[in-house]
């Protein structure tokens, strides 16, 4: 089984509000659609982890209302320190039935389930310890990890660094899956991209 976690912790300081919140399609916020977006894939069969931070309060609510009992909303109040905070409070303690899990960033409403769930497969198939979806010469998430590597993930003090200090260290054993969509790269970080990408366009193939 595999378990999901999506990193949705930051201030978003360089958007200048609460970037999760912000309407995507319809009355569904950024962070909405990336949560249906993975709930929507087969191949995630166990657990899929929200991490919240800053604006817990206003997100956590509309999180609740989606009726899925695989969503589980986990707080990391030390987001401040960084990505990594985040991802070791997200895989701590992982369902025993998981192979390992997906890591998804909060703002990638541009992703498809069809997307992830190619992925997913892949990684699945193959047996592969890392996986990571690369898209014109730029690497992207989700990011798939074998459960062996939790102790190692947990252990990991430069919270600046994600996992690319553990894929670096375990660089021959990194899968690079081509894929034909940007999304795997493109998330929101700044207004001008939340009014770029906001349109409905043919970046979810």
């Amino acid at each position: 089984m595999l378990t999901a976690v999506i990193l949705a912790a930051g201030s978003a300081r360089r958007m200048g509000s609460l970037k999760q919140l912000l309407p995507w399609q319809g009355e569904k916020t950024i962070l909405e659609t990336v949560v249906e977006t993975v709930l929507a894939c087969p191949e995630i069969d166990d657990e899929v982890r929200v991490v919240l931070g800053a604006g817990r309060q206003e997100v956590a609510p509309v999180l609740q209302a989606i009726k899925d009992p695989r969503l589980i909303i986990v707080d990391n109040p030390q987001h401040q320190h960084g990505m990594l905070s985040s991802i070791q409070i997200g895989v701590a303690n992982l369902p025993v039935t998981s192979e390992g899990f997906a890591l998804f960033l909060g703002d990638q409403p541009l992703l498809s389930s069809v997307l992830v769930t190619n992925l997913a497969r892949q990684w699945r198939q193959d047996g592969n310890d890392f996986l990571v979806p690369v898209c014109q010469g730029r690497r992207g998430h989700p990011v798939f990890v074998h459960k062996k590597y939790l102790p190692e993930i947990l252990a990991l003090e430069d919270c600046d660094g994600g996992l690319r200090n553990l894929l670096r260290l375990h660089s021959d054993l990194v899968t690079f899956r081509q894929v034909d969509s940007p999304a795997i790269y493109i998330d929101l970080d700044y207004p001008h991209e939340y009014k770029k990408y906001r349109p409905k366009g043919d970046w979810s193939k």
